[in-house]
C-alpha cells in the first residue's frame, strides 16, 4: 500500500452547504468540540481534519465513512479501531491541514504555520547537535531552519507513537550529511537518537544501527526512519516520517470542493 500525503488549504469561510454536510460525516465528539470552539477557523481546522481522514480512510479500507471508527493509544496516537494495520497520521495548523496514510509501518506528519519566536527555545527542547547545526545557519535563515527541525521531530514522535514521553532533546534529527560530518545540503534526514530503549524497542528491530559519538558513546542509535521536509508555502512548513517504506517526493493538494464532491457521491451511493 503506497503512502501518500495529502494537503487540504482552510478557508476564511467554508460555504454553509458545504459545512452542514461535513459536520454530518464526523463523530459527535467532533462536532461537539467544533461548537465550544471560540474561533471559527479553529472549528474548520478540526472537522476538516477528520473528514479528509475519513474520505481517505474509506478508499483505503472500503468502510463508509460513518462506519469508521478511532481509538488512540496511551500517549493519545490515533488508530482505527478495526482496522488497525491501516496506517495514518493528521496534523493542522494556520491554513493547512496534513494527512499521511498507507503503507505498513507507523506513520507521522506535522504542519506549523512559521511565526516569529525567540530562537533560544531551541536550547529547551533541541538536542546539542541540533542546536550547533541551527546557530551555524545564516541569520536570515535561521528561523525557517528552526520550524523545519521542529516539524521533523514532531513527526518523528507522532510516528513512534509516544508523544512527548520521549524528551525532545534525546534525539537529532539533521541532514545525514552533517551527522556524518559534513555540512552540505538536506536532500536526506538522519535520525539519531541516545537512551529510552523502553519507548522505541519495537523500531529497533527494523533496521536500526548502533554508532559512536566523538567521545566513543556507544548509546547513540541511528534509527531507520525515513522523512519528508519541504515548506508548504512561506508561511508553513511540513514534514512526514515514516518508519519503512518509500515516502512520496510531493503532497497532493486536495480542495474542499473535490471532498465535498466526494462525500455527496458516496451518500448517493449509499456509503
Amino acid at each position: 500500500m503506497m503512502i501518500t500525503i495529502q494537503v487540504l488549504q482552510v478557508p476564511s469561510v467554508v460555504p454553509e452547504p458545504y459545512w452542514d454536510l461535513f459536520l454530518s460525516f464526523v463523530s459527535e465528539e467532533r462536532r461537539a468540540q467544533a461548537s465550544r470552539f471560540m474561533h471559527q477557523a479553529d472549528a474548520y481546522r478540526s472537522v476538516l481534519g477528520e473528514v479528509l481522514t475519513r474520505v481517505k480512510l474509506s478508499k483505503l479500507t472500503g468502510l463508509g465513512h460513518r462506519e469508521i471508527t478511532f481509538t488512540r493509544n496511551k500517549y493519545g496516537k490515533p488508530a482505527l479501531t478495526h482496522e488497525a494495520d491501516v496506517q495514518f497520521n493528521v496534523s493542522h495548523s494556520g491554513d493547512w491541514i496534513a494527512l499521511i496514510a498507507g503503507g505498513k509501518d507507523e506513520l507521522g506528519v506535522d504542519v506549523e504555520k512559521i511565526a516569529p519566536i525567540d530562537l533560544q527555545i531551541a536550547e529547551r527542547f533541541f538536542s546539542p547537535q541540533e542546536n550547533t547545526y541551527l546557530a551555524a545557519q545564516p541569520a536570515d535563515q535561521q528561523l525557517h531552519t528552526f520550524y523545519r527541525l521542529w516539524t521533523l521531530k514532531e513527526s518523528y514522535i507522532k510516528a513512534i507513537g509516544t508523544g512527548l514521553s520521549l524528551p525532545l532533546d534525546s534525539f537529532a534529527i539533521l541532514p545525514s550529511q552533517y551527522v556524518q560530518g559534513q555540512q552540505v545540503g538536506d536532500l536526506c534526514w538522519c535520525c539519531t537518537q541516545t537512551g529510552h530503549a523502553e519507548l522505541t524497542g519495537k523500531l529497533q528491530q527494523k533496521g536500526e544501527q548502533l554508532s559512536s559519538d566523538a567521545e566513543g558513546d556507544q548509546n547513540i542509535r541511528v534509527m531507520p526512519h525515513r522523512f519528508y521536509s519541504q515548506p508548504l508555502d512561506a508561511k508553513h512548513m511540513l514534514a512526514a516520517c515514516t518508519a519503512d517504506g518509500e515516502l512520496p517526493m510531493r503532497p497532493e493538494v486536495v480542495t474542499l470542493d473535490k471532498m465535498y464532491t466526494k462525500l455527496v457521491e458516496d451518500a448517493n451511493a449509499g456509503r
